[in-house]
């Protein structure tokens, strides 16, 4: 692998703040880019107060997507914090942000201004409903786009109350598709010199999400039917989860034949022999495979499904994931020494280069860490303590030593 990645080169101007738009702004981070998080004077953005675990009065959430970033704390209500914000984006490929709709506009950093300031500029506008939502006042968040969508409806057994999903995934898909969008218009960009509004919102990255089960309930005109049985989906049986003595195993894909031989049960084969009796029968089936899998403990049981072919796997708690040969988790993680926080685990980036790990080149800056560097690489240094003074901007206790002089 070469010393340079590939968005080596690109400035990004990171305005946002909890997960999607942040996340997605690491995601080019991750891969080169200069990103800047432009935050407010007053405590910075709301990522860094919010979750309920804090590492030396750090949160957890906000460690781990803002690694590879610097800090500039502006006041964007004052004119002179305005003026230093429209000074970067003169200097900027890529601006990220997701404040409710309008708030930019009101700050004088919508897309109608910022693309006459900087044409060359991909703006990347991240909301909870998008443009055509009923109220534009509403607040956006995974949990309730994944109730709009049917996704949270969907996840469940008919009898239980639906069960949202254990990750943030509204926000994680959506941020994955705001950074592909950034980055296919810097590529367009290389043809016609223009920059582009990119819009990417949860409810509709919850539906690209759900595509399958979405595209199939609405040409077919017959909703997914929720399970009876714990565990199961609505899709052919024994496909679920199914717990063991000691735990809980995953059942994926498999052959009737490949069930009744890894659980030693002909009588399985003899009663559901093909596809289509497991799928009408998929209740029935799931039960079965759920009181022979209970008598079992996991290890010896995934063994015996596994040698007989079917697809299967543990359900790992975060400490056993870490243990798992099949994760590799000492493979996939990246430490960074954070100043007040110490040294900490962080999730790789999933994308290799040339066979190598994506580095975490620096942890999620404090509040204001870089202000001093960032003006002087505006040419104004001079102007840094009158700034400061007025509150137009701040910085981290060190913002004198970062001074670049001229």
């Amino acid at each position: 692998m070469t010393n340079t990645l590939p968005l080596e080169g690109i400035r990004v101007l990171d305005f946002a703040h909890m997960m999607q738009g942040p996340w997605a702004a690491e995601m080019l981070a991750d891969l080169g880019a200069d990103v800047i998080k432009v935050e407010a004077v007053d405590g910075g953005e709301r990522g860094r107060l919010s979750g309920t675990t804090f590492l030396n009065g750090h949160s957890s959430q906000f460690l781990s997507m803002n690694r590879n970033k610097r800090s500039v704390a502006v006041n964007l209500k004052d004119p002179d914090g305005l003026r230093i914000a429209l000074r970067l984006i003169e200097t900027a490929d890529v601006l990220v942000q997701n404040f409710r709709p309008g708030v930019m506009d009101r700050l004088g950093l919508g897309w109608d201004r910022v693309h006459e300031l900087n044409p060359r500029l991909v703006y990347c506008s991240a909301s909870g409903y998008g443009p055509h939502a009923a109220d534009q006042r509403m607040p956006g968040q995974d949990l309730l786009a994944q109730a709009r969508t049917g996704a949270l409806w969907l996840t469940g057994t008919r009898d239980a109350d639906p069960t949202p999903a254990g990750p943030f995934v509204a926000d994680v898909h959506a941020a994955t598709m705001l950074a592909l969008g950034a980055a296919a218009a810097l590529v367009e960009r290389t043809r016609t010199g223009t920059g582009r509004l990119i819009e990417v919102d949860l409810v509709g990255a919850m539906l690209h999400q759900t595509t399958q089960e979405v595209v199939t309930a609405i040409n077919s005109g017959t909703a997914p039917v929720r399970p009876t049985v714990p565990g199961s989906a609505s899709i052919e049986a024994p496909y679920g989860v199914h717990a063991t003595r000691d735990g809980y195993i995953a059942i994926s894909l498999t052959t009737m034949q490949a069930l009744a031989d890894g659980l030693d049960r002909p009588d399985l084969l003899a009663d559901f022999p093909d596809k289509e009796a497991a799928t009408e029968r998929r209740e029935e089936l799931n039960a079965r495979v759920s009181a022979l899998v209970a008598a079992m403990d996991s290890a010896p049981c995934l063994d015996a499904l596994t040698a007989a072919g079917v697809w299967c796997a543990p359900v790992n708690d975060y400490p056993a994931m870490m243990a798992d040969p099949m994760v590799a988790w000492p493979q996939r993680r990246v430490q960074v020494d954070h100043p007040e926080a110490g040294r900490l685990d962080l999730v790789g980036n999933p994308i290799r280069l040339d066979g190598a790990q994506l580095p975490a080149r620096r942890p999620a800056p404090l509040l204001g860490e870089h202000t001093g560097e960032l003006i002087a690489e505006l040419g104004l240094t001079d102007q840094l303590d009158a700034l400061l003074a007025t509150g137009a901007l701040g910085a981290g206790a060190g913002h004198v030593a970062e001074r670049v002089t001229s």
